[in-house]
């Protein structure tokens, strides 16, 4: 009789620990508010699945866009991620409580991303991460463009990091860091020439800069709302 118990006991432990596990890897963090061409997602167990509006977007997925393709995700702080044609970008962590544990963690592993700022970042900051190859981005209240320009595109190859509004700390592996302000470009050039710096601030806008369309809807999404006089 003990013995029978311990089993169930185990079993329910293991249904548990079962179900725990389930939600814990496929924790959905926002959704997909508009998509226009081809794209997928890519879930942290390698299953891929067409991305679709108001799809679901979970904790580990990476979405992928085709050429002249966009999308446009709203994750559950209301942080908004424009994920530019021809790119590849992770939601790698995500968590958000209202506590100061809350925290976001996004990669550029090819392509472009404009994102701007939701309430982790208003109320932890320094909890709010971006990555694109080598550059590690911090934010202070921003709309950002993260781009990994490729050898034969329209700027010079390497990382870039231009500031729609607000302000980022840029840092490299290497261990050089910089601020970046309002409209200016961080910039690590993939083949830099001798003596050239590694991390520089650009003045000139980038030429990857480009009104797809999706932005117009995200600079709606992301305004700040006016309170109606009464």
């Amino acid at each position: 009789m003990f013995t029978q118990f311990k089993n169930q006991i185990r079993f329910l432990l293991a249904i548990v620990t079962f179900f725990t596990c389930l939600l814990t890897y496929a924790q959905e963090i926002g959704t997909i508010s508009r998509v226009s061409g081809e794209a997928t997602i890519t879930s942290l167990d390698n299953e891929t699945r067409p991305v679709a509006a108001r799809g679901k977007v979970n904790k580990g997925d990476s979405v992928k866009t085709a050429n002249e393709s966009e999308v446009l995700v709203r994750l559950k702080d209301n942080s908004t991620m424009l994920v530019r044609a021809k790119s590849l970008v992770k939601f790698t962590e995500f968590s958000f409580e209202k506590q100061a544990s809350d925290t976001a963690k996004t990669d550029v592993l090819a392509g472009t991303l404009r994102a701007v700022s939701g309430q982790i970042a208003k109320g932890q900051p320094d909890n709010v991460k971006y990555s694109a190859g080598t550059a590690t981005i911090g934010i202070r209240g921003t709309d950002i463009e993260l781009a990994i320009i490729e050898e034969g595109q329209s700027d010079r190859a390497g990382i870039y990091n231009y500031v729609h509004s607000g302000e980022t700390s840029m840092t490299l592996s290497s261990g050089e860091t910089a601020n970046v302000e309002r409209e200016l470009t961080g910039f690590t050039p993939t083949n830099p020439t001798p003596g050239e710096p590694l991390l520089q601030i650009l003045r000139d806008r980038p030429a990857f800069l480009q009104i797809g369309i999706f932005d117009a809807l995200l600079q709606q999404l992301t305004a700040p709302r006016i309170p109606a006089i009464r």
